[in-house]
């Protein structure tokens, strides 16, 4: 070949690419595409939306390469599909690989709509709550019978599961029939020259897992570090204590050179260590509300009315049930906490849990 017919050649395939970078610009740049944005040299945010839910949205990134990284998805709707999907078509992306962060339904839903993928990877202690919640219901009626027994009035519950199970339970695709491939600690996912690693980060989940770029400082965060809400913090069977849980990973992030947060939900930025420690001081404070409401023996549905929580001025009366639910879950997670440094005790009569403070 000659060298003026390789140089020709070479220019035709540098517009070509630029031009197809630049029409994707283009789209992104369009109103009707504004739910989807470049934040980093070849990673996109979608802002998939979360109908029926207070969160509104879910941040999807995809990485692109050769075959492009899909990180978290969004609910198993309609109205989720059709955004991501239109933001995978847009960028031309015809095979695809996932990282799911963890299993709540407005981050792992979308997987069952992909099914010729190119693997989904999740960490291993996420991918054990899928074989043991997936195959029936009796993971999620273990967990509501714990919520009884910590107070939470039976025909309430179920209204509340009810709700909970037509926005987020009821939307899961069947995990079972989908390809994971679940990864332990440190291990890598390469994607276009980039090294990511998985770095566990239990405590809004078992299994919640990050996944980092040391080399740029990027961090795709998922639920373990937000800037505009705080992450819930629940009691899971599986785990002994997950506000221990996670405010060591927090820590453990802390450490890391972050240079650019991707979080779950909400907007990007700020500083990571700082919003860290605005996390920790924000349980810290909770810790010393629920000892300082404790009067008596009371259930932990009873302490979880009386703490002062950032919805509808507080007023636990008339709290949705779905939301009371969430309550109570990180209530007694704090109470799990408080029981384990010997702040308070815990006792149990006639199938219901009580707590109160320690006698000093």
């Amino acid at each position: 070949m000659s060298d003026h017919l390789y140089n020709t050649l070479l220019n035709f395939i540098n517009i070509k690419v630029n031009l197809n970078h630049l029409i994707v610009k283009y789209l992104i740049s369009n109103p009707i595409r504004d739910l989807m944005d470049e934040v980093f040299d070849g990673i996109y945010r979608v802002k998939v939306p979360l109908p029926k839910s207070p969160l509104r949205f879910v941040n999807s990134y995809i990485v692109m390469g050769n075959i492009p990284l899909i990180i978290d998805t969004g609910f198993n709707n309609d109205e989720s599909f059709e955004v991501l999907n239109n933001a995978i078509e847009e960028l031309g992306i015809k095979n695809m690989m996932f990282f799911v962060t963890h299993i709540h339904a407005d981050h792992i839903g979308l997987i069952g709509r992909y099914l010729n993928n190119s693997g989904i990877f999740i960490s291993q202690e996420e991918y054990k709550i899928i074989e043991e919640s997936s195959s029936s219901n009796d993971y999620w009626i273990k967990m509501n019978e714990y919520l009884i027994k910590n107070g939470f009035p039976k025909e309430e519950l179920e209204l509340a599961f009810n709700s909970l199970n037509k926005i987020f339970i009821g939307t899961y695709p069947n995990l079972l029939s989908m390809k994971f491939l679940p990864m332990k600690e440190e291990e890598k996912i390469i994607v276009n020259g980039m090294n990511f690693s998985v770095i566990n980060t239990p405590g809004h989940s078992p299994g919640h897992a990050c996944l980092y770029n040391n080399e740029n400082g990027i961090i795709f965060s998922g639920d373990h570090i937000l800037f505009t809400i705080t992450p819930n913090i629940t009691w899971w069977p599986s785990m002994e204590d997950s506000l221990k849980n996670y405010m060591d990973s927090l820590k453990k992030i802390r450490d890391l050179k972050i240079e650019k947060t991707f979080p779950g939900h909400g907007e990007m930025g700020g500083n990571p260590k700082v919003r860290i420690e605005e996390i920790l001081k924000h349980h810290e404070k909770r810790l010393e509300e629920i000892v300082n409401v404790m009067d008596g023996e009371l259930t932990p549905y009873e302490i979880a009315s009386s703490i002062r929580w950032n919805l509808l001025n507080g007023e636990w009366n008339i709290f949705p049930k779905t939301q009371k639910y969430f309550a109570l879950g990180e209530t007694i997670a704090h109470l799990v906490y408080l029981e384990r440094k010997n702040i308070v005790r815990k006792s149990e009569r006639n199938g219901i849990i009580y707590y109160k403070k320690t006698l000093k």
